[in-house]
C-alpha cells in the first residue's frame, strides 16, 4: 500500500559551495510504514463497548440512543422511536473502507518538497440500532475521510538558530457516503457535511 519514492531532491553542494557532508531525507514512508500496521487490521470496534470500560465516559453510555442522531439521520426518530439505544462501530481497517470508495488512498501521512504536510484518516463507520428483543441492526453505513494540511517551514537565516514554524492550513472532509441498506442517502450526506463544515 506503500507509494514508491524516489530520491531525486539532493543537493551534492550548498548554497555556498561547499560540498555536503551529511544529508537526511523524511519521506512519506518514514511514518506509513507504521501506518501500514493500523490500517491491515480488519477489526471493528464498539464506541458502546470502548466508552463502558472508562469510568469517565461510562455515565454517557445511557444518553447513547436515537434521539442524538436525530439532527443528522431525521428518519431514525420515525424508525426505531426516540430513545432506542445505539451503537457505533469504529475500524482503521483500508480494506473495509474501500467497500465505500475503491480508489482511495491509504490513512496516512502525505509529505511534498514544498514542505506541505497532509494527514488523512480513513473511517468506515457502522451505525447500528437495539431493537425489541435486544437484536441490533445496522442501520447506516458510513465512509468518511478527513484531512488535516499544515505547512512546515524553516528560517535558515541564522544557521546557528535554524527555526521550524508549522502553519495550519485547513481540516476537511474530502469523502464522504452514508449508504442504507446498500442505497446512497444525499440528503443526510448533506446534513453531515453541513455539521462538521460548521
Amino acid at each position: 500500500m506503500l507509494k514508491e519514492i524516489k530520491h531525486e531532491f539532493f543537493n551534492e553542494k550548498n548554497k555556498d559551495g561547499y560540498e555536503a557532508l551529511v544529508q537526511f531525507t523524511i519521506d512519506d514512508n518514514l511514518f506509513n510504514s507504521f501506518a501500514t500496521v493500523f490500517t491491515s487490521v480488519d477489526k471493528t470496534f464498539s464506541l458502546r463497548q470502548l466508552m463502558k470500560q472508562n469510568p469517565k465516559t461510562r455515565p454517557f453510555v445511557q444518553s447513547m440512543n436515537t434521539m442524538i442522531l436525530a439532527t443528522l439521520f431525521p428518519s431514525f426518530a420515525d424508525k426505531y422511536g426516540n430513545d432506542a439505544p445505539i451503537d457505533v462501530m469504529l475500524s482503521p481497517s483500508h480494506s473495509l473502507f474501500k467497500e465505500g470508495f475503491p480508489n482511495s488512498k491509504m490513512s496516512g501521512i502525505y509529505i511534498d518538497k514544498n514542505g506541505n504536510w497532509k494527514i488523512q484518516a480513513n473511517l468506515p463507520v457502522t451505525v447500528l440500532v437495539e431493537k425489541p428483543g435486544k437484536q441490533w441492526e445496522e442501520a447506516r453505513q458510513v465512509y468518511i475521510t478527513v484531512v488535516f494540511k499544515f505547512k512546515i517551514t524553516s528560517n535558515d537565516v541564522n544557521p546557528t538558530t535554524k527555526k521550524f514554524s508549522i502553519t495550519p492550513k485547513n481540516l476537511e472532509v474530502t469523502n464522504l457516503k452514508v449508504l442504507n441498506d446498500g442505497q446512497e442517502e444525499e440528503m443526510e450526506q448533506m446534513m453531515i457535511q453541513s455539521v462538521i463544515n460548521i
